[in-house]
C-alpha cells in the first residue's frame, strides 16, 4: 500500500471578527474532522501529523496549536490522544527567514532594487522551506502510513508515490464568501459615512 497524505488548509481564527465568523469557522473545522474520519474508516487511521507554521513537536506543538487555533486543535487532539504522532515539520532557521523577509516586503519599500533583492531572498527561503517539508514527509511517513498535513502552501512537494487527498469541505467556500461579502459591506458603509461627513461640512463664503 502507498503512503497517503490528507492535506488540510489551515483556516485561522479571527479575534474581534464580526458576528457570524466564529459560527462558520467552527463549521469548517467540524466538517474537516468528519471528512478525515470518513477517510480513516476507508483506509488506515492517521499515524502522523505535520503542521506548517508550528515549531516543535509532541506536547509542545500541541500547546502552540491549542493557543493559536482552537478549531484545528480539536481535530488534532482526538487523534493524538489515541496514538497519532505530532511530528516536527518546520526548520526553525528557514521559518524565521521566510517570516522576516515576508515582513520586509510589506513595509512599503521605496527603492525598486531593494524590493527586488528582498523578493529574491524571500523566494529563495520559501523554496528551501518547501524542500525541507518534502524531506520531512519523506523521512517521517513510513510505508503504507497515512498522515495529516495542515498548511497554507498546497505546492508542497510530496514524496514520490504518495497519494494526496485535499480536505476541502463546502464550509470553507461558505466562510470565504461570507468574509468577502462582509468586507464589501464594511467598505461600502465606510464610503457612505465619508460622503455624509463631506455633505455635513459648512462652507464659509468668501470674504467672511
Amino acid at each position: 500500500m502507498s503512503r497517503k497524505i490528507y492535506f488540510v488548509t489551515m483556516v485561522q481564527p479571527s479575534v474581534g471578527a464580526p458576528e457570524g465568523f466564529e459560527e462558520r469557522y467552527d463549521a469548517y473545522w467540524n466538517a474537516v474532522d468528519q471528512q478525515v474520519s470518513l477517510l480513516e474508516t476507508k483506509s488506515e487511521r492517521v499515524a502522523r501529523i505535520f503542521v506548517e507554521g508550528v515549531l516543535g513537536e509532541g506536547d509542545e506543538a500541541m500547546l502552540l496549536v491549542q493557543q493559536s487555533n482552537p478549531g484545528a486543535y480539536k481535530v488534532l487532539r482526538e487523534r493524538v490522544s489515541t496514538g497519532t504522532v505530532f511530528e516536527m515539520f518546520e526548520d526553525t532557521d528557514l521559518f524565521g527567514k521566510v517570516v522576516d523577509w515576508g515582513r520586509c516586503l510589506h513595509i512599503g519599500l521605496i527603492n525598486g532594487e531593494v524590493a527586488d533583492e528582498i523578493q529574491t531572498k524571500y523566494d529563495e527561503a520559501s523554496e528551501k522551506r518547501r524542500t525541507h517539508f518534502q524531506k520531512r514527509l519523506e523521512e517521517g511517513i513510513l510505508e503504507s502510513e497515512s498522515a495529516l498535513v495542515f498548511g497554507d502552501d498546497q505546492n508542497i512537494k510530496l514524496p514520490e508515490g504518495t497519494e494526496k487527498f485535499l480536505i476541502s469541505p463546502p464550509e470553507r467556500d461558505e466562510l470565504e464568501r461570507w468574509v468577502q461579502q462582509t468586507n464589501r459591506s464594511i467598505e461600502e458603509q465606510m464610503a457612505q459615512n465619508d460622503n455624509w461627513a463631506d455633505s455635513d461640512k459648512v462652507t464659509t463664503p468668501p470674504g467672511v
